[in-house]
């Protein structure tokens, strides 16, 4: 009986060192330049290329309005359009994974 918990105790105790050895190994590739960013963080780049298109869509809002006082049919419709590519790239640059 003494025999089979010894060798009880002993298989959870390697068993518990195996398995913490395989969890953490992180650390192994921090200094290498692979990271994960699965958490829909976006790049710096992506990040300015959003501002940018962001900040063209509403320039061009401010000069329909300028223009007569009013969005007219097609400048909405293209605006929308815009709006919609927007979105898109904003969603694609959250769920790349990088």
């Amino acid at each position: 009986m003494k025999t089979k918990l010894l060798f009880l105790l002993i298989a959870v105790t390697v068993f518990s060192f195996s398995a913490s050895a395989q969890a953490n190994r992180t650390h192994l590739r921090a200094g290498t330049g692979y990271t994960r960013n699965h958490n829909g963080n976006i790049t710096k780049g992506e990040a300015k290329f959003l501002r940018h298109k962001r900040h063209h869509i509403r320039r061009e809002a401010k000069l329909a309005k300028m223009n007569d006082g009013k969005i007219g049919p097609m400048e909405r419709k293209h605006l929308r359009k815009d709006m919609k590519q927007y979105r898109r790239a904003k969603f694609v640059a959250k769920h790349n994974r990088r």
